[in-house]
């Protein structure tokens, strides 16, 4: 097999032919093909070698079992994995940092979305396959352009708690989000592929500003990055056709730079975030003592009603006024999922004082006699929603679990889903509806969570 004709990159060319060549010598496929960046003549030195084997049916099981023979034709692997995503796949890496995804699939499973190169195809079967592709939707970019803004929503909630590690994730994704945006200005084709070798394909002063946008996250500059990213949304809008701009939501887009410096990525009047100190207290005295030292380990955060944020969300969302007291929200909280009564002394005292301390900041009252009770979350299957790592689940918490204290109904828990369900379960006043208190926004938020699980 001639090498050079494929790629002209030594590296994959040999990889390819060796592959190819220990599929084609068994007689079981009906052809051999490549797709993605290789087939779409775009491939570097660095690029993967997505290489399909078109077999019948009779012999795709003996195929699929041959694979890592065949894989071996190039080289020992350091790394293999079975993955299935609609066809069946093994990911290799080999020593020399080759990344190749051999997929197995009968002739109509192959697909024409995208280009594909025939290595051996002696019926013919892909001679004329044009690529169906088709540009990406308006309707795609409205969702994108929805998704930045959403995630910068979400960011500044975890930039609130000081949590800024989950922040940053968040901010990445939406420059995933945004780069789709950006690309579609260049290769409205392909712009799904958004920072894939995207400094390849947009403008080196646009480039420039996506990765600014990422300098300004590695100082954790988390305002200034919010900013820049608003900026490019702008220029996109700017940018975008008569059609597509008439589309988006702009309305979205004037909320979040008005809000910018105030609700997203600030520290609000009616938000209070407290640190732990270092030390550690013998009583809750020593505790509040404490709060005065400059070097934190972990964070409480409560929120006062004392403001009236604009609301971003559903202006015509119906909402019936009601509030839950809070022995009906412990009622519900113990019939809602399985849990098992802990004994405080299980929990970290400190982690108590917290809980007080805001209580007491936020109602101004004497938290003597505060009741609080502990809760394990059972590993049942009725709980699994709640328990599913990263989503669900706050990670690095080992044990989840509840905090509740029972005279305010304040509560704190490892599991995020719990917590947005006990927001919305909790209700809001009429009088958060009127005056448009923090309250309701938070009800919003968590009612957004809930309804649209995806939209993180």
């Amino acid at each position: 097999m001639d090498e050079k004709r494929i790629t002209s990159i030594a590296r994959l060319d040999e990889a390819i032919a060796r592959i190819a060549d220990a599929a084609v010598a068994d007689g079981l496929c009906e052809a051999v093909l490549l797709k993605g960046s290789i087939a779409r003549g775009d491939a570097d030195e660095f690029s993967d070698i997505d290489l399909y084997l078109v077999v019948s049916p009779q012999n795709r099981d003996a195929v699929l079992e041959r694979r890592e023979h065949y894989l071996a034709a190039y080289g020992d692997v350091v790394f293999i994995e079975d993955v299935d995503f609609g066809l069946p796949q093994k990911v290799a890496i080999f020593p020399d940092a080759l990344h190749v995804d051999l997929y197995v699939a009968e002739p109509e499973q192959v697909g024409g979305l995208d280009p594909v190169v025939a290595i051996c195809d002696p019926a013919g079967l892909f001679t004329n396959v044009t690529p169906t592709r088709a540009d990406v939707t308006d309707e795609e970019l409205c969702r994108h352009f929805s998704s930045v803004l959403y995630c910068l929503v979400e960011a500044s909630c975890a930039y609130g708690r000081r949590n800024d590690a989950w922040a940053a994730k968040i901010m990445s994704d939406a420059v995933g989000e945004l780069s789709v945006l950006v690309r579609s200005l260049y290769d409205r084709r392909y712009a799904f592929l958004g920072l894939k070798k995207i400094n390849e394909v947009i403008p080196a002063e646009d480039y420039q500003l996506l990765e600014a946008i990422y300098a300004s996250l590695g100082r954790g500059d988390f305002l200034e990055a919010a900013e820049a990213i608003l900026n490019v949304l702008d220029a996109f809008l700017v940018n975008a056709d008569d059609g597509l701009a008439a589309k988006l939501d702009t309305r979205f887009l004037t909320w979040a730079k008005e809000s910018l410096g105030t609700l997203l990525f600030a520290k609000c009047d009616n938000v209070l975030s407290m640190d732990v100190p270092v030390t550690s207290p013998r009583t809750y005295e020593e505790f509040c003592e404490g709060c005065s030292l400059d070097v934190p380990i972990g964070t409480a955060r409560a929120e006062l009603d004392d403001a009236a944020p604009r609301i971003p969300w559903w202006p015509d969302h119906e909402i019936v006024p009601g509030t839950k007291s809070p022995e009906e929200l412990r009622v519900w909280l113990e019939g809602h999922l399985d849990v098992e009564r802990m004994p405080l002394e299980k929990v970290s005292q400190t982690r108590l004082w917290a809980m007080r301390y805001n209580i007491e900041t936020q109602l101004g009252i004497d938290g003597s006699e505060l009741e609080f009770v502990a809760y394990r979350i059972l590993d049942t299957e009725r709980n699994a929603p709640y328990l599913e790592e990263g989503k669900c689940v706050r990670v690095g918490i080992f044990e989840p679990r509840i905090l509740m204290e029972l005279t305010t109904g304040y509560l704190e828990t490892t599991s995020s889903r719990l917590f947005d369900e006990y927001v919305v379960e909790r209700g809001v006043s009429e009088k958060d509806l009127v005056k448009k208190t923090y309250r309701l926004l938070d009800y919003l938020l968590h009612l957004r969570n809930l309804e649209d699980p995806g939209w993180e």
